[in-house]
């Protein structure tokens, strides 16, 4: 009970700590950065649809970018993280909560975490939205392939 009133007040209280100006969270994800694609892709047939980008302040595909507000460690490999994502269609940001699940060092899942669901609990089947692992860029399929990403901090060419 005591977690999902402090994950409550959690959520009440960071709209108003974002709108001051909180600095957004370092990545502590123990994942490589650089591309992911869903687990039932291969590298080489990777799309807009599969594909995502994970960098030092947050994840993103084709359609959107979710910016990391706060990253909390719940055990070795799962990591309670809030989000501040935005759809590349000018909608407003809207925050969630999300569990990522780190499988090793270059895959996880992504679970949804609602406010009635304890934080401490297992995610179910159900809530994973995204599973993915981490694909050379060498081994993308051409646009991602030759695409700089020095200027995102990420020097992921061989």
């Amino acid at each position: 009970m005591k977690s999902l009133l402090s994950l409550t007040a959690a959520l009440i209280l960071l709209p108003l700590l974002t709108a001051c100006g909180v600095a957004p969270a370092k990545n502590q994800l123990p994942l490589r950065l650089g591309f992911y694609v869903a687990a039932d892709t291969p590298c080489a047939n990777a799309s807009n649809a599969t594909l995502l980008l994970l960098r030092a302040n947050g994840i993103g595909g084709a359609r959107d970018f979710c910016q990391f507000l706060s990253i909390r460690q719940l055990n070795a490999r799962d990591f309670l993280v809030t989000e501040s994502c935005a759809d590349f269609q000018a909608s407003e940001a809207e925050q969630r909560l999300v569990r990522y699940h780190i499988i090793d060092a270059v895959s996880f899942k992504l679970s949804r975490v609602s406010a009635e669901q304890p934080v401490l609990s297992q995610p179910i089947d159900t809530d994973v939205f995204y599973q993915g692992y981490y694909c050379p860029q060498s081994s993308l399929p051409e646009p991602w392939r030759d695409n700089d990403l020095s200027d995102l901090g990420i020097n992921i060419k061989p």
